[in-house]
């Protein structure tokens, strides 16, 4: 925000009329440019020079954008800098936002994000909330202009809605040299993404070593191949993890065809993740660029890049075709929130990337969904956000953790077969949360009659009916949170206040 002087001048929206203007703006909401009212031409280049300190070193070019009485000033500014003044004069028109103000501290997740994604800022290696916002402290003042801007405007209090007409009063886009002048937007921006993000995707094939026959010498059986990506500069290798679930040996080709052999670090079965490490020099790898899937909409462009029947990093492209999926892993359990695309995915695609227009990872494939075998234009990816949090928890922890109760959990036949309602406690863990909360497992009395255990239907006062919702409920909380449990016992229905522990898959 800029300080103003006590006497300001103001130029009136009417006279907004330079070229950096769109015709159509919505300009109903901006009242007035505010500039200070210097007393000579000295202190009114100190104040431009302070100003263009905001902006980066914007040159100052602009002359269609005047000021009665202070042309020198007025001539100096570009249309970034008018921008900026326009979001000012903005929140000076709405003096209710100023009361508004937040903290980096308070945004939510998803600004943070927005913010880092504006700014290029890479965060694929923040795993809690409070990492994403110290990543954004240490970059706020090194980020581009309009990653600035859309910081304050969040600091004001605006939202997204209440953005959108600021931001789309003055065209920001600035040129992108075409590849061939003869191409459309969309193929020059097509082939920029391949380029720019092929040298990220990798090759990975499997093998097991096994006797054949009498034979007392081991043979290298091939396994089967996937694709693959470079997540960071020590040699990170991400895919899915039934990639390499039946080999005990992995290879992986970079895009200068050099192959090195890959040593698991973890794996995700639940989420069908697996991550590699490879001890390539740091100047043959190239991470791949990290976006975020909070946001995703259907009918957004997306591209997949892979090896499919074994041919060298392929290009398929289509849109998000469905969002908030559900499939069933390879361990057995549900992945949430999954993106549905038409792009086409076949064998050999599995663990490759899937992008967005700006050629960011929203997602790794995974699945098709095809009676033949090969894309029938259904297939789905993991989410990005769900890829990040298993990722940096295998790198630095080498397995995957969860929040959860210490309880064991009848399956939804068992449950079916009985009567029940929500999650049936067949067994507690000694020393676990729920042990010390008292929650009652399921047991035979001296007679041998089955004695029904605490019956769990609802966490915070999200009513569960199976096992799979539960485990949903859990995923969207921190280990350390304290939970409401609400649990049947017998007829009487009570709430038990748990804190979530650390549960390995």
């Amino acid at each position: 925000m800029l300080s103003l002087c006590k006497t300001p001048m103001s130029l009136s929206s009417a006279q907004l009329t330079g070229n950096f203007l769109r015709r159509r703006a919505p300009l109903s909401k901006i009242k007035a440019i505010v500039v200070p009212k210097l007393s000579n031409k000295t202190g009114q280049r100190v104040q431009a020079a302070r100003l263009l300190s905001q902006f980066h070193g914007s040159k100052l070019h602009n002359k269609n954008l005047s000021f009665p009485h202070h042309n020198s000033y007025g001539e100096g500014l570009s249309r970034r800098s008018a921008a900026h003044l326009m979001a000012v004069s903005y929140a000076e028109s709405n003096p209710s936002r100023q009361n508004n103000d937040v903290s980096v501290d308070n945004l939510k997740v998803s600004q943070i994000k927005k913010v880092l994604d504006a700014g290029n800022v890479d965060y694929r290696d923040c795993f809690e909330r409070r990492e994403l916002v110290d990543r954004l402290k240490e970059t706020q003042d090194f980020i581009p202009l309009s990653a600035q801007r859309l910081l304050q405007w969040y600091l004001q209090g605006f939202d997204d809605d209440a953005i959108s007409p600021i931001s789309t009063a003055v065209d920001l886009n600035t040129a992108v040299s075409p590849v061939e002048g003869w191409w459309l937007e969309a193929e020059r921006n097509t082939v920029k993404v391949f380029q720019e993000s092929s040298p990220s995707v990798a090759n990975i094939t499997t093998s097991r070593l096994a006797n054949v026959g009498l034979s007392m010498n081991p043979v290298e059986i091939p396994r089967g191949t996937g694709s693959a990506f470079v997540w960071d500069k020590e040699g990170h290798i991400v895919t899915n993890y039934h990639v390499v679930m039946d080999g005990n040996r992995a290879r992986i080709t970079l895009s200068d065809a050099s192959t090195w052999d890959g040593e698991v670090v973890g794996v995700a079965k639940n989420k069908d993740l697996a991550v590699l490490k490879i001890k390539a020099p740091s100047a043959k790898l190239k991470p791949i660029a990290v976006g975020t899937s909070q946001a995703l909409q259907v009918g957004q462009h997306v591209l997949a890049i892979g090896n499919p029947f074994g041919l060298d990093r392929t290009l398929t492209s289509g849109i998000i075709s469905g969002v908030g999926r559900d499939i069933r892993s390879i361990g057995g359990a549900m992945i949430r929130g999954v993106i549905q695309t038409d792009a086409s995915i076949n064998p050999g695609n599995s663990g490759g990337p899937l992008l967005d227009s700006q050629g960011r990872l929203i997602g790794v494939n995974t699945a098709i969904y095809s009676p033949s075998g090969a894309s029938a234009g259904v297939g789905f990816a993991i989410p990005v956000d769900t890829v990040r949090r298993v990722v940096n928890q295998i790198i630095r922890q080498g397995k995957v953790v969860r929040p959860g109760l210490g309880i064991i959990c009848a399956n939804d036949s068992q449950a079916k077969q009985l009567g029940v309602t929500g999650v049936l406690v067949l067994g507690v863990s000694e020393n676990s949360a729920a042990a010390r909360a008292g929650l009652i497992a399921t047991k035979r009395d001296d007679f041998g009659r089955l004695v029904l255990g605490d019956i769990v239907v609802a966490v915070n006062g999200q009513t569960l009916s199976n096992v799979e919702d539960l485990m949903a409920a859990f995923d969207e909380r921190q280990i350390g949170e304290r939970v409401r449990i609400t649990v049947k016992r017998g007829t009487s229905i009570r709430d038990v206040y748990i804190t979530l522990e650390e549960i390995t898959e």
